[in-house]
């Protein structure tokens, strides 16, 4: 059996189709989704790199200011007695009084009051004093000048009995304490 060109080139044409079809369906269709998915990870990757670049230009800045940061706590550290330090900062002020000729009735340190979030609390310190003003004015000097941290939060002042250059004062004071690393 022999087949006419007509019919020959109809098969041919037949053929080309099917194969162009099957050639489109199974290799170009998934070729075009496998670039199309390139492109978006080439896009997301380009969007990665440049925000990575923008954090690299962050870092030393940031480093610089972590590390002035972590010389002002080490600074702060200093100024803020741990609990343990307490007895030595009691002594201090305890001394200063004796120094300056300032006489104490009471001298009453109080419980540690710890705020949540903060590095620090406060112990407040309640005092009661006879002393001449300007032996007053240098204690309080004294205190302004300590190595630690010391806040006078009420002064009061009335005459001594029968002395005339004497003051009874009653001072109230906080002092910052630091909070133990781990405890909450």
């Amino acid at each position: 059996m022999k087949l006419s060109k007509g019919m020959t080139a109809f098969i041919i044409f037949i053929i080309i189709v099917v194969f162009a079809g099957v050639d489109y369906i199974f290799i170009y269709q998934p070729r075009i989704q496998r670039i199309e998915q390139l492109d978006k990870d080439i896009e997301l990757t380009s969007q990665k790199i440049v925000e990575g670049k923008r954090m690299v230009a962050m870092l030393e800045p940031l480093k610089k200011e972590y590390a002035a940061l972590k010389e002002k706590l080490a600074f702060l550290e200093v100024m803020l007695p741990e609990e343990k330090e307490i007895p030595d900062l009691l002594t201090m002020i305890q001394d200063g009084l004796i120094e300056f000729n300032v006489d104490f009735t009471n001298f009453t340190p109080q419980n540690i009051s710890w705020e949540k979030d903060r590095i620090y609390g406060k112990m407040p310190i309640s005092m009661n004093l006879t002393a001449s003003y300007f032996d007053l004015i240098a204690y309080l000097d004294r205190l302004e000048n300590l190595p630690r941290i010391v806040d006078v939060q009420s002064l009061g002042l009335s005459k001594a009995g029968g002395e005339d250059n004497k003051l009874n004062i009653s001072l109230t004071m906080l002092s910052y304490v630091l909070r133990k690393e781990g405890s909450e």
